[in-house]
């Protein structure tokens, strides 16, 4: 165990950013802190597979569905941004531990709802506890971790391939019921079974959470900062005779969305905005047609819609844990370009060809389908949480996160709202072409805007200041 004797509050954030850890516990907050991408992307899934049987035992109508199935998309708008100011202002050990809660009750009250507007209620905390969530765990993810905006990314990333196994898994469990044909009160056992790694994530956050090493730094007593760097990093930690409270001396800077729109942040912050966007519209609108490409080529049945979906997503899959491993060498921002080009290529194509639904049903639409899942999650989908964990210094990154959560849930909410009208009025080409339009915006943004977190300047080396009003040299 390494001795470490302070004299600024400098020396803790130095060290955290010098001395990159991959400690057990290191390793433990860093799985805890992804329990919020599991939840959502597990309980979008789950409420697919289940929600013809869902309708059934609730005798919804068509619109009623749709608010079911939205509401927590609405939870997660409302408090995505409030998490981040949240997190910033208190710290992220406390939302850490209630969202733990919430992640674990949300599922449980959904799966025992007796009726229409407890379901929704208990749907409406799903989305508030990931909204909540979600940029308290990107935020100290990237306080954990390397100081290098690359590898830092490479970490974050790892958030993509959890969401597909979490997607994956909320398909998986229905399977052996639908090979033996138990569909009653499917979506009950399949979205309260998501209590239970919820129930795992909780216990680990409760025996070993800690607050952000960065964030006591700059935020609490001197004493409490030595305790959470002592516990995190697992060293001896001693305050020095002369010890100098610099950043405390300089006051306590104040920051919120605002800072985010001033002249030093701007840049990035219009590129987290785009970018955070279209990827959750375009993968909420086409990733609507991925069970309906499925009942044409595979057949109708529960079971080959569910195979098929697993399939979809071991695709999706397989691109996240690539793009986690490119990210260090080649930086998000150069393999989210990429990642766009091959959805643009995808939803062009798409728009092209059509997909027919008479006949004999070429295998060209799945093909594109496939391209469009393994470029959006080798690029676009990634980077829309990562870049603002990475662009932001400590004193924004709660709310930088919790702006670019904001944005993703407008964007999805606009692509699953918008999508069934396009497809209605236009027709399956014409709507594609619309949707191929947001991609193209993202991806001539990513080329004309000056911000790259991967790349070796100035603005990126001194990402993490120490807390002061942010001035032009960042």
């Amino acid at each position: 165990m390494a001795d470490i004797t302070l004299h600024s509050r400098n020396d803790i954030i130095d060290y955290v950013n010098t001395h990159p850890r991959a400690s057990k516990r290191v390793i433990i907050l860093f799985i805890t802190a992804l329990a919020s991408i599991f939840a959502d992307n597990y309980d979008f899934s789950s409420m697919s597979v289940g929600l013809s049987t869902l309708t059934a035992d609730f005798g919804l109508n068509e619109t009623q569905t749709g608010i079911a199935t939205s509401i927590t998309g609405v939870g997660a708008l409302i408090s995505s941004l409030l998490g981040g100011i949240l997190a910033d202002k208190t710290g992220r050990y406390r939302l850490f531990i209630i969202c733990g809660f919430l992640l674990v009750a949300a599922p449980l009250g959904i799966a025992f709802a007796q009726g229409f507007l407890s379901l929704l209620f208990w749907r409406f905390v799903m989305g508030v506890a990931v909204g909540l969530d979600l940029p308290v765990a990107l935020s100290f993810m990237a306080e954990i971790l390397s100081s290098s905006a690359n590898a830092k990314a490479r970490w974050i990333n790892l958030w993509q391939p959890v969401a597909s196994i979490a997607t994956i898994a909320g398909v998986a469990i229905a399977l052996p019921f639908a090979l033996q044909g138990i569909t009653d009160h499917l979506w009950r056992i399949v979205i309260g079974c998501g209590a239970i790694p919820a129930a795992f994530s909780l216990i680990l956050r409760l025996i070993y959470s800690e607050e952000s090493p960065l964030w006591a730094a700059k935020h609490q007593s001197i004493d409490k900062a030595a305790h959470v760097f002592s516990s995190v990093y697992g060293v001896r930690v001693s305050i020095a005779d002369d010890f100098s409270d610099e950043l405390q001396k300089g006051g306590s800077a104040k920051f919120g969305v605002r800072e985010l729109f001033t002249h030093v942040f701007a840049s990035r912050t219009v590129l987290v905005t785009i970018t955070a966007f279209v990827q959750s519209f375009q993968y909420y609108a086409i990733g609507f047609y991925i069970p309906i490409i499925a009942g044409l080529v595979f057949g109708t049945d529960l079971v080959s819609t569910i195979v098929a979906t697993i399939v979809a997503h071991l695709c999706a899959f397989l691109a996240g844990i690539l793009q986690s491993y490119l990210t260090a060498r080649f930086g998000t921002v150069s393999l989210g370009k990429i990642g766009y080009v091959m959805v643009i290529i995808a939803i062009a194509a798409l728009g092209v060809l059509g997909i027919s639904s008479e006949g004999d049903v070429s295998l060209v639409p799945i093909f594109l389908v496939a391209l469009m899942m393994f470029g959006h999650h080798f690029g676009p989908g990634p980077m829309s949480k990562t870049l603002a964990a990475i662009s932001y210094p400590t004193e924004l990154r709660g709310v930088g996160t919790g702006w670019a959560e904001t944005m993703v849930r407008c964007g999805s909410i606009c692509g699953l709202f918008l999508f069934p009208i396009m497809l209605s009025t236009l027709g399956v080409r014409t709507t594609m072409f619309v949707i191929v339009a947001f991609p193209v915006v993202a991806l001539i943004t990513l080329f004309t805007t000056s911000w790259d977190p991967g790349s070796n300047n100035q603005a990126t080396r001194r990402i993490e200041q120490p807390q002061r009003r942010p001035s032009s040299n960042d």
